[in-house]
């Protein structure tokens, strides 16, 4: 029982730490990536950068790094540009998921078909 060797038992353990360290970085990076490839696939399909209004979470800064705009016709155009923005996407994903379940469905009938005539043989 005496046979315990703490430096082999210190060296795993510093392995696991170091393998779940990067697993945990590869994650984030893989994740970032996805994202990044996400937004560029976004733009050049639209072929438009959506408009975002950005929002401040400190509110007791004077200075905003972006100029807000006064309320008047201006920001009511702005909302109904947004507004319209977001409608459209709304409008592509749904046509997207249709044609996504109609396409699931005409695959499933396809193996199905597949798999009653490998039957029959």
């Amino acid at each position: 029982m005496n046979d315990i060797d703490y430096l082999k038992i210190l060296k795993w353990i510093l392995i696991v730490l170091l393998a779940g360290f990067i697993g945990q970085f590869g994650k984030s990076l893989a994740k970032h990536l996805m994202n990044r490839a996400r937004v560029r696939k976004n733009k050049s399909a639209t072929g438009t950068e959506k408009l975002t209004v950005p929002e401040t979470t400190d509110h007791k800064s004077k200075e905003s790094p972006v100029s807000q705009p006064e309320i008047g016709a201006g920001t009511s155009r702005r909302q109904e540009v947004l507004t319209k923005t977001d409608q459209d996407s709304g409008l592509a994903k749904e046509e997207a998921k249709k044609k996504k379940k109609e396409l699931k469905a005409l695959a499933k009938q396809q193996k199905k078909e597949a798999k009653l005539i490998k039957k029959d043989t």
